[in-house]
């Protein structure tokens, strides 16, 4: 083989090498969310760790102790009910929108994290004198 073929040939691994490094690092960097409705219409999901997003539905905050022990999302159409043991986000509130990780264990997602967005629109507060 003369040099400039196996100089190609090297070049082209490496070149591969860093296409399937990335391709890999992209695909474990994606997050992929449900809503309610359509995790409701996915009876291969029932098992799996997944994340849903969707809105916490006023009046389903329950507390225990002082902390909070279950809420629901839903996204309009379906709600589902969610039980969480942990610390809350500061901005966890109702009608505030969710990212909730966990497993469903029976009727409810037994969450393993709670993340809240942020508002999209900004309100600016009083002028200050």
């Amino acid at each position: 083989m003369r040099a400039s073929r196996k100089l190609v040939v090297g070049l082209a691994v490496i070149v591969a090498a860093i296409a399937a490094v990335a391709y890999s690092g992209i695909r474990s960097a994606a997050v992929y969310y449900l809503t309610p409705t359509e995790f409701a219409a996915r009876a291969d999901l029932k098992d799996a760790q997944l994340r849903l997003a969707g809105r916490v539905v006023a009046g389903t905050v329950r507390r225990a102790g002082g902390r909070v022990v279950g809420f629901a999302i839903s996204d309009g159409t379906t709600a589902i009910d969610v039980r969480y043991d942990g610390p809350l986000p500061d901005l966890f509130a109702e009608e505030r929108e969710v990212l909730v990780e966990g497993r469903l264990e029976g009727a409810a997602l037994a969450a393993t994290r709670v993340m809240t967005t942020h508002p999209t629109e900004y309100k600016e507060g009083p002028p200050q004198r």
